[in-house]
């Protein structure tokens, strides 16, 4: 495959800033849950999904932080994937905020679900590392089948 050739391991400071900005909330929301909790034991029945989801969110923040295209300089924040990362990001955040202040709508619950395979397609764009961009679309088809299994079956 003629785009895996530029790729290498190393580390991305931006990659590991979209991972740590996203992990963040879900890390406060860990040992600090809210008093109404909606997503508490939100996980599939159906093992390969459950497990699969899992997988692709781990493989996500490693391939983040530690897959580099050598031919990738620097990042502009003007980039348009750039800026669409980060918005999500910060429409993410915005969502915890309201979840912790128990505004729990579905809208809401299916907004955090979505938001971060987003960021994290965007910033493979980004990063010119277009396998974070695949995982992240797989990603969000199992985040999906999760949630809905949860929330609207």
């Amino acid at each position: 495959m003629n785009g895996t050739k530029n790729l290498c391991i190393g580390f991305s400071p931006f990659g590991t800033l979209i991972a740590g900005l996203q992990l963040l909330p879900n890390i406060i929301w860990a040992l600090f849950p809210p008093a109404i909790n909606t997503l508490e034991g939100n996980a599939s029945s159906n093992l390969f999904i459950e497990y699969g989801e899992h997988v692709l969110g781990v493989s996500i923040v490693i391939l983040l932080v530690f897959l580099v295209n050598k031919t990738q300089k620097k990042f502009t924040v003007k980039s348009v994937p750039v800026c669409v990362c980060f918005t999500a990001i910060g429409f993410y955040w915005l969502c915890w905020i309201l979840y912790f202040c128990a505004v729990q709508p579905l809208p809401l619950i299916f907004a955090m679900v979505v938001l971060p395979p987003i960021a994290f397609f965007c910033a493979g764009i980004a990063k010119k590392v277009y396998l974070i961009s695949v995982v992240s679309t797989v990603f969000l088809i199992f985040h999906i089948t999760v949630a809905t299994e949860n929330f609207i079956m």
